[in-house]
């Protein structure tokens, strides 16, 4: 029947492209240019005949139906996606569910042991695939209960995919909710990013019941979380419901049936030793020389860890979970200590948002900000935002100079005494590595507010082309809204806008005082802009602040004297000039506020010490190492705690230790 319905379909649509080359080619290729020529006063063609006056009935007639073919699958889909009961939205739920429950078994830690080593810990007893009850699958963190979960995931798929009375599993992950979120709501949510069951399909089916609801990561929420979050399971009233646990909250369901994990038997893990022969002889060694450590080996997660740690030859046992991150990196490419830091950074961030995912893109700034050490806040509040502005005063002042004489340069230059300053204090960091960040802030400052000059510049020149009446009116409400904007007082802003009105009556709109007024705005609000964006990154970061912003305002004079060199006019008539740069400069504190956007920019490169900018390739080697699985997730919620907590330096110098034992040559990991 499958296979019929699949033959129909991929008929139907080649029938459709079909008729969508054959009616597009005609309506674009024959149509259309007779209409355009006939439109354009000329005549259609004399094949047409008597047939003529049909063109633009044909013409509406086949665009319409070209759009429809070319639309169908969207309009279909939409169509579907508003009936439930449509056998499309059956198949392509089990189709999708299918493809995350497969690659999250193939990305496994399980899976990963049985590809390298050909065994894994057999976890039971299997769960039974006839849900009528709520399920609670309980045991000790790693034991495996979200193994028994995607293989119960496997089984009922294939039960729902023979037979379209039963329902579907889907698999969600309980550490994305928050106690705000109505849970019914954020259900919803989760099935349509997931796996694209619309809001309105997966309403009908938890009404009707064809979901099976398997919920994993429960220990993710907080103690007084998982009551609630219970609470709001049971009232769902969906009896098919699977819930893996380590925690004893469960208790306060009112009808449950329990499925206990038992840790792994010391003949168990005995068995599974001796079926990987010698690659595992250090495991055995050390178990027979430190009895102690099968107390450890009592979950699937932790002979898996080890035995991982223990496949390239003996190591030193250090605990599970240093064992294996320590082996895991020293066969690693990458620097120990930035590979490390990375996975802490990383960890933290997971551990924050609730999940196992390792992201390969910097979140918001207050999930990670206050993870970064003073040093690099240090290079960015001392070194390279005083460099940026010191580069844009310079740049301004030179561009001014250039432009508009040396006079309106030299009141530029004075006017950069006056930006507004902001109170941050830090511990010094290393001084070569602050000279490069100085050196790079100057640049980029120079560069971008240079450029931001040039622009208003060229802009206030063009203003200055139009009608005497509208530059002088222009200028005025200019005025007025920037003194407005600072004093917040009708009377003062009309006061002050008198003045460069008094001033166009001397010299009147011209093209100096409008690019002045455009240069001033231009960097007054790039400056300001800046500030505030510094101000709120240091209100994330975890240092206390003490002095103000500490800048070369004198680089403006190094702007002046380059301007100088370069043959700028005195410009000792420059008033106009002057009026309309100190009034567009004017906009500064206006602009002085705390932007969200460029607070996000400004406070990227302080994560750089902790995920620098080979990112990807450093991702890339930590999933090579198993340090990571499943298209970048860390192993098991375990793991991800263990390296948020890590000391990165010493954990790297295990590391450099256990890599000179794995190469005598110091050429690098060979094993």
């Amino acid at each position: 029947m499958d296979a019929r319905r699949a033959r129909w379909t991929r008929l139907g649509r080649t029938t459709r492209l079909v008729a969508l080359a054959a009616v597009g080619g005609v309506t674009c290729l024959v149509l259309v240019p007779v209409a355009i020529n006939a439109a354009t006063g000329g005549s259609a063609l004399p094949v047409l005949g008597p047939h003529a006056r049909w063109l633009w009935p044909a013409l509406v007639v086949l665009s319409a139906l070209t759009a429809c073919l070319a639309a169908w699958d969207r309009l279909s889909a939409l169509l579907v996606r508003r009936r439930p009961a449509h056998p499309a939205n059956r198949r392509a739920a089990l189709d999708r569910v299918e493809r995350f429950v497969r690659a999250r078994v193939d990305g496994s830690l399980a899976e990963q042991l049985r590809l390298k080593l050909g065994v894994a810990p057999r976890v039971g007893p299997r769960l039974s695939t006839r849900v009528r009850h709520p399920v609670i699958v309980a045991g000790e963190a790693g034991a495996g209960k979200t193994t028994l979960l995607l293989e119960l995931a496997e089984a009922l798929l294939a039960r729902a995919a023979l037979d379209p009375v039963r329902p579907i599993p889907v698999v969600v992950d309980l550490g994305g909710w928050r106690r705000d979120d109505d849970f019914g709501a954020w259900l919803l949510r989760v099935l349509a990013d997931r796996y694209r069951i619309a809001a309105r399909v997966g309403r009908a089916w938890l009404r009707e019941r064809n979901l099976v609801l398997l919920f994993d990561g429960l220990d993710e929420l907080a103690p007084a979380d998982r009551v609630e979050c219970l609470a709001w399971i049971t009232a769902l009233n969906v009896p098919q419901v699977v819930l893996c646990t380590a925690s004893d909250e469960y208790q306060h369901l009112p009808r449950y049936d329990v499925v206990e994990v038992e840790p792994l038997s010391r003949t168990v893990v005995q068995e599974l030793i001796a079926a990987c022969g010698p690659r595992l002889d250090g495991l055995h060694d050390e178990l027979e020389k430190n009895p102690d450590l099968w107390d450890e080996l009592r979950t699937p997660l932790a002979f898996g860890l080890l035995a991982l740690a223990y496949r390239a030859g003996r190591a030193e046992y250090r605990g599970v979970l240093d064992t294996y991150v320590v082996e895991s990196a020293a066969r690693g490419a990458a620097r120990p200590e930035r590979t490390v830091r990375a996975l802490r950074f990383l960890a933290r961030i997971a551990r924050r948002k609730r999940d196992l995912l390792a992201r390969a893109a910097l979140p918001p700034r207050h999930v990670w900000l206050d993870f970064i050490g003073p040093e690099a806040v240090w290079r960015l509040f001392r070194r390279a935002a005083p460099g940026a502005l010191a580069g844009a005063a310079a740049s301004s002042c030179f561009v001014v100079g250039v432009r508009l004489g040396l006079v309106p340069a030299a009141v530029a230059a004075v006017a950069t005494f006056f930006l507004p300053h902001s109170a941050f204090r830090v511990t010094r960091g290393d001084p070569s590595r602050g000279n490069v960040w100085a050196a790079t802030g100057f640049v980029a400052g120079a560069v971008v507010t240079g450029g931001v000059a040039v622009l208003g510049g060229v802009v206030g020149t063009q203003v200055a082309r139009w009608p005497a009446p509208v530059g002088y009116g222009l200028v005025v409400v200019v005025a007025l809204l920037v003194a407005y904007g600072n004093t917040r007082d009708r009377y003062w802003a009309v006061a002050c806008a008198l003045v460069p009105a008094g001033v166009m009556v001397v010299t009147g709109p011209s093209a100096e005082l409008s690019a002045g007024l455009g240069i001033g705005l231009g960097t007054g609000a790039l400056a300001g802009a800046f500030v505030g964006g510094l101000r709120e990154v240091w209100s994330g970061v975890r240092v206390r602040p003490a002095v103000g912003l500490r800048w070369l305002p004198a680089a403006g004079a190094v702007g002046v004297g380059l301007a100088a060199l370069v043959g700028a006019d005195v410009g000792l008539s420059a008033l106009g000039a002057v009026t309309g740069l100190l009034v567009g400069l004017a906009v500064t504190p206006i602009a002085n506020r705390p932007y969200h956007l460029i607070a996000e920019l400004l406070a990227r490169p302080l994560a750089l010490d902790e995920f620098p900018l080979r990112r990807k390739a450093i991702l890339q080697s930590a999933r090579d190492r198993v340090l990571l699985v499943d298209e970048h997730r860390f192993p098991h919620d375990l793991v991800r705690d263990h390296l948020a907590e890590c000391d990165p330096v010493e954990l790297a110098t295990s590391v450099e230790r256990r890599r000179a034992e794995l190469s005598p040559t110091g050429s690098g990991p060979t094993a």
